[in-house]
């Protein structure tokens, strides 16, 4: 037992490795005080965007970690293949990726939109409007092996926090067939390597600002800090500045952690959005409007 886990990433390292200077390393912002941790010290992809145990169960016979060591690493792992080919290939060959990957990366974005704080309370709030079976599971006695239905049980299994942390790992499975019937087609854009790379603890970008449809509202969300993954239907033809305003969304709508390569250009951000937004909302729509064709 000695040898659990406990370093939980939300956002996984191989992801993060994507958005770090020569030396795999990067600075942290700290949204809530506003300030560079350690006076912009660099930090490694492990030392952040994770939680304590956050993936650990807790029963009378213990602490286990299969979630984060059977499920969420072994996943991980397997997407760490694809995004390396990404990484290594140029633009006109599709980045590296068959009619077979999309669907891979596309359920990656979904199974990260589950695993990350900003959105527990969307799934505090499906825990409450729906009922058990809702999610594709059922309770089976362990005497006959018969399907139960006891809302009392029901209620108390929704309530256990180690309920909650298995729906993060199971809830991209048991939605992921919704996508079935989005016909809106991915794109990978390329964006200049000369700016810093930035990520955000909350990094994918969508127009509406509560519980978005992952599985079909339009999304933008950096692969890399010179590549990014857009689903809309057509999209524009524009300068590589617009670069500049997904990294002060993703800023914007950090929960707690925002990563960056260099110091000045958190303060370039926020200087550039009190300069021409009045709200992260208008901000977000600018950019979609300009970004993905209507």
């Amino acid at each position: 037992m000695n040898n659990l886990s406990w370093r939980h990433h939300y956002i996984p390292e191989f992801y993060l490795k994507g958005f770090t200077n020569t030396k795999g390393k990067f600075k942290i912002f700290d949204v809530e005080r506003q300030s560079f941790i350690k006076a912009g010290k660099d930090f490694s992809t492990e030392s952040y965007f994770f939680e304590k145990d956050g993936n650990t169960i807790y029963t009378e016979k213990g602490a286990d970690d299969f979630i984060e060591t059977k499920f969420f690493s072994r996943s991980d792992d397997r997407v760490a293949k694809l995004f390396n080919r990404i990484r290594n290939v140029v633009p006109n060959t599709r980045f590296g990726l068959s009619d077979d990957d999309m669907p891979e990366l596309q359920f990656f974005v979904s199974a990260f939109y589950w695993r990350i704080p900003t959105n527990y309370d969307q799934i505090k709030h499906l825990l409450k409007t729906k009922e058990i079976h809702e999610f594709g599971l059922l309770l089976k006695s362990r005497l006959n092996g018969e399907t139960v239905r006891d809302k009392e049980i029901e209620n108390k299994l929704k309530q256990d926090h180690n309920f909650f942390k298995a729906l993060k790992n199971i809830l991209p499975y048991i939605t992921y067939t919704r996508l079935f019937d989005c016909k809106t087609p991915l794109t990978i854009q390329t964006f200049p390597e000369q700016l810093p790379a930035l990520c955000s603890d909350n990094p994918i970008i969508f127009d509406a600002s509560i519980f978005p449809d992952i599985y079909f509202d339009d999304f933008i969300f950096p692969l890399t800090n010179k590549l990014v993954l857009i689903r809309g239907n057509k999209i524009n033809n524009l300068m590589n500045t617009i670069k500049i305003d997904i990294d002060l969304i993703l800023l914007k709508q950090a929960k707690k952690y925002v990563s960056c390569t260099d110091q000045r250009y958190i303060k370039s951000l926020i200087k550039y959005y009190d300069d021409n937004y009045k709200s992260v909302q208008e901000l977000k729509t600018s950019v979609f409007n300009r970004l993905i064709g209507k």
